[in-house]
């Protein structure tokens, strides 16, 4: 079964460039390897043969990341949690304003397997409205309401005072010896929401574009707001040892073609890049991993520039638009590469075409300062050529990843 000790000394053995037995594998499916799927027994379609089949491939082979993304405190690759200091609503959908002044409205049956929930933020100027629907036997949802639809709701959301709950240090003390006894091979830590996610929680993507030319001090003046709270909230974890892998999420809304490089240096450089800066500088540590989907080869220099130590998926063309071998080139060991293996393969083709792709990604692109990765998995029941392809992907990476 799952050996947490010797899966985190891959991990960071991949980091530092260093010899392990094998490449990282990252599961293919969303179940964790230090799950067990036999004693929890869930329900739904994680109760079919085929899933279970391929979750004890994942306990027994695959390694302590993901899948993506884990939003519960402790980071992506910690199996320790710590309090939740910030807003349980994801991509900031209220720019952090405190949890407990949001309203709950009750869940509304819209379909025969469809629920819309609804939350609103009264604030001294009114009020805002989220909304978002999900299916039964899907693991995502959808926003059909922003709380930001007009530029006088910035000013409606900003009105709201900002404040965070600093939980007591004891309840940091289990993370803390955890990453002590891990030592250098630490791979827990936090996460980070991007500020542009941020913006596209909060508003609708188009009209975020939109006001990136029409609205340039709006755009400013939250982004500012969100480098001050998310700093707030880094900053106490922090001192409180959290570290030393900080993941970011949700960058792929910046990069080109929806945004310009020069946008991208406007919005992303001085705000994600700042709160890197801080990290580093006060956690020597630190380990930086961005997620980050689409054309990210005209990204690559920037995160260099900006001491990013991982990526991923690094898709490939036609999803992407850079192969592994040349990203590898690229980069020349500075930077880990998670990847690149894309969902719709493993969807779409057959198992020989998977164990190409693998045997490609490690041979070609050079197993050092690699993981095995997958560009996404399934969120509904998996298709019975999933499950092969899937299967194929682990064996796959374990007969080429060899060291």
């Amino acid at each position: 079964m799952f050996d947490l000790k010797a899966s985190c000394q891959r991990i960071t053995a991949a980091y530092r460039g260093e010899r392990a037995d094998r490449v990282p594998i990252a599961s293919p499916i969303s179940w964790h390897p230090w799950r067990d799927i036999d004693r929890e027994k869930p329900g739904g379609w994680r109760a079919d043969p085929d899933f279970i089949r391929v979750a004890r491939l994942v306990q027994e082979h695959c390694d302590a990341f993901g899948p993506r993304p884990n939003l519960h405190p402790g980071g992506l690759w910690s199996p320790v949690t710590y309090p939740r200091s910030c807003s349980r609503f994801t991509y900031q959908r209220f720019l952090e304003a405190p949890d407990e002044l949001v309203i709950e409205k009750p869940v509304e049956r819209v379909g025969d397997i469809r629920r819309r929930h609804t939350f609103v933020l009264p604030t001294p100027k009114g009020d805002l409205t989220w909304a978002y629907e999900e299916d039964e036997g899907i693991e995502t949802s959808w926003d059909i309401r922003k709380p930001v639809g007009q530029p006088e709701d910035v000013e409606t959301l900003l009105s709201v005072p900002f404040s965070f709950k600093k939980f007591a240090s004891s309840e940091y003390e289990a993370f803390r010896r955890h990453r002590r006894e891990m030592g250098r091979d630490a791979i827990c830590g936090g996460q980070v929401n991007s500020m542009v996610a941020m913006l596209v929680g909060i508003m609708k993507y188009e009209q975020m574009l939109e006001w990136l030319l029409t609205e340039p001090e709006r755009i400013k003046l939250l982004a500012d707001t969100w480098l001050e709270r998310t700093w707030a909230r880094i900053d106490f974890e922090l001192s409180q040892g959290v570290g030393p892998f900080w993941v970011f999420y949700g960058v792929e809304r910046a990069v080109p073609p929806m945004m310009s490089p020069r946008q991208w240096d406007e919005f992303v450089v001085p705000y994600d890049g700042e709160i890197m800066r801080r990290i580093k500088a006060r956690d020597p540590e630190a380990r930086i991993h961005v997620h980050c989907h689409g054309r990210v080869s005209t990204m690559l220099d920037s995160w260099l520039s900006l001491g990013v130590d991982s990526i991923d998926p690094v898709e490939p063309p036609p999803q992407g638009d850079i192969e592994f071998v040349e990203a590898k080139r690229r980069v020349a060991g500075r930077m880990t590469l998670f990847g690149n293996i894309e969902f719709c393969l493993l969807e779409l083709g057959t198992p020989d075409e998977v164990e190409t792709a693998v045997r490609v990604a490690l041979e070609e692109g050079g197993k050092q300062h690699m993981v095995l990765w997958p560009s996404s998995f399934p969120l509904q029941r998996h298709t019975p050529r999933f499950t092969g392809n899937a299967i194929r992907y682990i064996e796959a990476g374990l007969n080429y990843g060899r060291l």
